[in-house]
């Protein structure tokens, strides 16, 4: 802290150097829920042009009063320098200067105090306090202690607020893929190649007292002190509840899929079901005609011998390609893709563990944000958790004094772009006012946590071919009806204030209680049921299929089904089966690499998300009483 006085007309000059950037400090420090901790009770200051500010009462000129003696002191924002939050958001640059100047009521002409906030060359910034206009030695030590009260106690609120956010945690799930997947088996190889220990990054293992299985274990990651924080990865383990699948089911949801229009068939595979339907053409032609063939004569010493044996090696082949693959693998993704009455059980079972999970991992506040990473039909059911869980639970929140739907009401501007205003906004872009979006509603007290949704080599790229309900309800029909979240959200029409012009809009007014005035109601802009992408990021990883088997048939890009919001990452073209390599980092180290970008494991949570609570915040910050001094 520096202060420095001037003569003959006496100012006060105050300033502490402050560790984060300056966006941040005035979205922090000049909320009204915050301003009065550290100007004392009864204080008010808004960034708002002509808007009327109470401050502290001696550094007010009042000649009939002691200074000191009476309530905070009136005053009126006759200049200012601010920057909106949503131009931040839409990826202004952050390092700008703020500034309020507030004159002085019941004082000289030239009696202001002027707040400035300037951004230093470390990232850092600097908050200045000057108050001029002074007249006597008394107003000056009055003035002075009131302002080195005031840093003092934003001293402390930050020293709080760092302190907070080491202790913070984050917490990571892990959906696995089909096949017969072993507990833990995903859990281990995921932390074995996202984290490297060469670096740095030691993990230690323990039982997982969230989920109901014995058998399952969590992995905790402890902290960085470059950015990330202490991370626990949990595995939803579902192989388990897919049991007694039949080749039946398998085939008939594989002859289903073959025989299914060509418009809803995948570009990219529709060689290869081609392919199929050809061969599959004279294998039943051959059935057919040895079906009615008469086989006597001499073919049958030849073939007494060699059916002596076959019927032993083909049952061994066949048993062994169907436990394996068909109903191993083919059949998790046959009995979880399908609708069908005798599937639906299993299906809610997956989606109840997987909500229960997410679930108990909000409850208490233990961690600050959630990343689910889904591969293969993990991805899938990733996504059917998360639909779930948000249409349950979006709108749990906690009481908060004051509420904003600025970041989201900018998310929404996009989908409705001003001629000659608006330009073309990347997706990078996008997604970093998704994050801003959802940091707004944890502050508006709403207790989502779900950051960030990664997959990996996810069938949903096959959305259209895979997701339909029945032949005359289309996948397109389901996304209309919301039943299906996309990114961005689904939206309706509303008027805007302009005559004759709508709004494209995915959000509606949530109004709740007001805990200082019961009476009252507020309210906050909040996503629909399906608007679960509007807060969420989602990045997809893709091997380019290439070839017969080269790369991976399954995946692919998800934004032709699922909206352009979402960051689909296209990997090198590999040679051979891809579909396994997403985690390999000894086969596709930079695979790996895109993936730990994707779950943005570094975190560093602004000011505002860092705010002790009410009462902690009071205590921490309590102003003592002013000094009093009189005038000559």
């Amino acid at each position: 802290m520096t202060v420095t006085t001037a003569l003959p007309r006496p100012s006060v000059r105050v300033a502490l150097e402050l560790p984060y950037p300056t966006a941040e400090v005035a979205e922090y420090l000049f909320e009204p829920a915050v301003v009065g901790h550290w100007l004392g009770d009864g204080c008010t200051l808004s960034p708002t042009s002509n808007a009327i500010v109470l401050l502290p009462d001696a550094t007010v000129h009042r000649r009939s009063q002691w200074i000191g003696s009476g309530g905070p002191g009136r005053g009126q924002v006759t200049s200012l320098t601010w920057h909106p939050a949503p131009v931040r958001a839409a990826g202004q640059p952050p390092h700008r200067s703020y500034e309020i100047i507030v004159a002085l009521d019941d004082a000289p002409a030239k009696a202001r105090v002027a707040f400035r906030l300037s951004p230093r060359p470390n990232g850092t910034s600097r908050l200045r306090i000057q108050h001029s206009g002074i007249e006597s030695e008394a107003e000056l030590r009055a003035s002075l202690e009131a302002w080195q009260g005031a840093l003092t106690r934003i001293g402390r609120i930050l020293v709080q607020a760092e302190r907070s956010r080491r202790r913070d945690r984050q917490a990571v799930i892990v959906v696995h893929g089909i096949g017969e997947q072993r507990p833990g088996q995903l859990l281990r190889g995921f932390v074995a190649n996202i984290f490297d220990p060469d670096a740095g990054d030691l993990h230690f293992v323990k039982p997982d007292y969230v989920s109901p299985l014995f058998e399952m274990r969590v992995a905790t990651v402890p902290r960085s002190d470059a950015a990330r924080p202490t991370t626990d990865i949990y595995e939803l383990y579902w192989a388990h509840l897919i049991r007694d699948t039949t080749v039946a089911q398998v085939y008939g949801w594989m002859l289903r899929l073959i025989l299914s229009r060509d418009s809803r068939i995948p570009p990219t595979l529709i060689r290869l079901v081609w392919l199929i339907r050809i061969l599959l053409v004279p294998v039943i032609i051959a059935f057919a005609w040895l079906m009615t063939l008469d086989v006597s004569g001499w073919l049958k010493g030849i073939a007494g011998g060699t059916l002596v044996a076959l019927p032993a090696i083909g049952s061994f082949a066949l048993k062994a390609l169907r436990d394996e693959f068909v109903v191993g693998y083919a059949g998790d993704a046959a009995r979880y893709l399908e609708p069908r009455a005798e599937n639906i059980a299993r299906r809610q079972e997956i989606r109840e563990a997987g909500t229960k999970l997410l679930e108990a991992l909000h409850d208490g506040g233990r961690y600050a944000r959630i990343i689910v990473y889904g591969h293969s039909l993990g991805s899938v059911i990733a996504y059917d958790i998360l639909s779930h869980a948000w249409a349950r639970h979006a709108r749990s929140r906690e009481a908060v004094p004051t509420t904003s739907s600025r970041a989201l009401r900018a998310l929404e501007d996009l989908l409705n772009p001003r001629p000659l205003h608006d330009g073309a906004v990347g997706v990078d872009q996008v997604q970093s006012m998704q994050h801003a979006a959802w940091l707004e509603y944890r502050r508006n007290g709403f207790l989502w946590r779900v950051s960030d949704f990664v997959t990996a080599g996810s069938p949903l790229a096959h959305a259209r071919w895979l997701l339909n309900l029945d032949a005359a309800t289309e996948f397109a029909d389901l996304v209309r009806e919301r039943s299906f979240p996309t990114c961005p959200p689904q939206t309706e029409q509303i008027p805007s204030p302009a005559a004759g012009i709508f709004r494209k809009v995915f959000t509606f007014t949530h109004a709740y209680k007001d805990e200082q005035s019961p009476r009252r109601t507020r309210s906050v802009q909040v996503p629909h049921h399906g608007g679960l992408f509007a807060l969420t990021r989602w990045t997809n990883l893709y091997f380019p299929y290439t070839g017969l088997i080269a790369g991976d048939p399954i995946a692919g890009p998800l934004r032709p089904c699922f909206g352009e919001w979402i960051k689909d990452v296209k990997l090198r073209v590999t040679k051979g089966f891809a579909h396994c390599r997403y985690t390999d980092r000894s086969l596709e180290p930079d695979a790996v690499t895109e993936l730990r970008t994707a779950l943005r494991l570094p975190l560093r949570r602004p000011l505002a998300d860092l705010a002790p609570s009410g009462r902690d915040l009071a205590r921490q910050t309590k102003v003592l009483p002013a000094r009093r001094y009189s005038m000559p």
